[in-house]
């Protein structure tokens, strides 16, 4: 496809893949018009930045008639209303997102998945490539999670370095598919534990978060998952922590060798299944090029070859110094200068709704912890000077059997408040005390959306009222980091 210095109409412009595609035309040279039937767009500025024109509150026919060409979201290629407005300009060229991704990728690709610690390892290694000088695209999505076509268009935007995030929902060839249309060079898989397995067995999710590994030239991989350890090869960088200088609660997970099956035996244990381990049958943790020495709360010593520097996090946490690994490994196969690696690290800031202090007496913590590894971890790393009050605003995508293990793991809370239906259901296996809301007797699923905001809200009006000025109070799940913020500050 050569489009160059065309007149082209995006319709549909205002969605996510539709405002990637009009991104990357206007970034080949042409005149681009988003034309959508919202009246607004959060992406407004974004267009305006690079030089993109709107057409808003509806469809603008002389606009149409007027086009070189008209791009279609593909969620809108069946539509009967957009084909009769495109019928209005036979001769204009038609554009599907099959044309934008024959576009080339010229540029250096890493492709992080895994089931937790995507977004900020992302976010870790873009602000250690912007230190460096680097270029490197944002989607500006409002989104929890890439899938499908948002890291092969992200990759498309002009830069010098993509990182893209590539989820699952458990779909069989859905990350090869992503990775591959996004010419993902490095592959970096964090961890694996069991996430979105309501229709799959564990085995299949892991086959499905391997996938990158038969795409991507080279690998980043997590030394201390077992799982993702093993799918190493002669182009693997691996990472992990050598040692802790801190006590820390541990949430163990045992785990089989996933060669012989028989169950490993852990020398030390960091995080949940994470650690250093062994096996009768000889596969073992292999040695990380890139560790963590003299780990504590929020400091550690990056090693990497025969260089060493000292890491200070803007927040703590074994989860949060795992995902300061994988993003230095990928900065460090980048061939990025150590001394930007360490700079990267120490100036990032964290992102919204990951350990995220909101209110100060009480405390009030929101994060995005929405499976039992992402509870252990957030459990592992808040230390209250109080009582610690739950609102558990989760949903488990794997159902009811994920949604129980969570409640358990929350019995080390002094009081826990569901605030979604399936928080509530499961509640009762908890060993601590439940305070139920009325709002949650009702079922609500949207999406990945397993708390409606009426029901967050009540569940934190209701922890409120329990708290003094020294507890804490954490917001769990993708309910809280939506309607968390946004309702504290209206209450207080």
């Amino acid at each position: 496809m050569q489009l160059k210095n065309k007149k082209i109409v995006v319709i549909g412009g205002c969605g996510t893949v539709g405002s990637l595609m009009a991104r990357i035309l206007k970034s080949k040279g042409n005149d681009v018009t988003v034309s959508d039937i919202r009246k607004d767009t959060y992406l407004k500025d974004i267009f305006k930045s690079e030089g993109i024109k709107l057409d808003l509150g509806g469809h603008d026919l002389s606009l149409i008639k007027k086009a070189d060409a008209i791009a279609i979201a593909p969620s809108l290629t069946n539509n009967k209303k957009v084909l009769n407005l495109i019928n209005k300009n036979p001769k204009a060229e038609l554009i599907k997102i099959e044309d934008i991704l024959k576009y080339k990728v010229k540029k250096p690709v890493v492709g992080i998945t895994g089931t937790n610690g995507k977004t900020t390892t992302r976010e870790m290694l873009k602000n250690i490539l912007k230190i460096s000088g680097l270029e490197v695209p944002e989607h500006h999505l409002n989104i929890q999670g890439n899938t499908e076509f948002i890291p092969p268009l992200q990759a498309r935007l002009p830069g010098d370095v993509a990182v893209v995030e590539i989820g699952t929902f458990g779909v069989k060839n859905e990350i090869k598919r992503s990775a591959k249309n996004s010419n993902v060079t490095v592959g970096v898989i964090t961890n694996i534990s069991r996430d979105h397995l309501k229709n799959i067995s564990f085995q299949e999710y892991v086959e499905c978060k391997k996938e990158i590994t038969e795409v991507a030239k080279k690998l980043v991989l997590n030394a201390d998952d077992p799982i993702v350890a093993s799918f190493g090869n002669d182009n693997t960088v691996y990472y992990g922590i050598e040692n802790l200088k801190i006590k820390i609660k541990h949430f163990f997970e045992d785990r089989d060798c996933p060669f012989c099956g028989k169950n490993l035996k852990y020398e030390e244990i960091f995080l949940g299944h994470l650690g250093k381990y062994e096996c009768e049958c000889g596969f073992k943790r292999p040695r990380p090029t890139v560790k963590a020495i003299d780990v504590e709360n929020k400091k550690f010593i990056l090693s990497i070859d025969s260089n060493e520097g000292l890491v200070k996090l803007e927040y703590g946490g074994i989860f949060n110094v795992y995902n300061a690994l994988a993003a230095a490994a990928a900065a460090f196969i980048l061939k990025i200068d150590f001394d930007k690696i360490i700079e990267g690290l120490n100036t990032f800031k964290k992102v919204p709704g990951r350990m995220e202090k909101i209110y100060k007496k009480p405390e009030i913590i929101i994060d995005y912890a929405h499976n039992v590894a992402g509870v252990k971890a957030i459990l592992q790393t808040i230390k209250p000077k109080g009582r610690l009050i739950v609102v558990n605003t989760i949903s488990s995508e794997s159902g009811i059997k994920e949604d129980i293990k969570i409640a358990k793991i929350l019995s080390s809370a002094d009081i826990l408040i569901p605030a979604s239906y399936s928080a509530r259901k499961a509640s009762k296996y908890t060993n601590t005390t439940v305070i139920n809301v009325k709002s949650t007797e009702k079922k609500f699923k949207k999406g990945t959306l397993g708390a409606s905001k009426f029901q967050v809200e009540e569940a934190i009006k209701k922890a409120l009222s329990y708290a003094d000025k020294n507890d804490t109070i954490l917001i769990i799940g993708e309910g809280g980091v939506k309607y968390g913020r946004e309702i504290i500050e209206k209450i207080k």
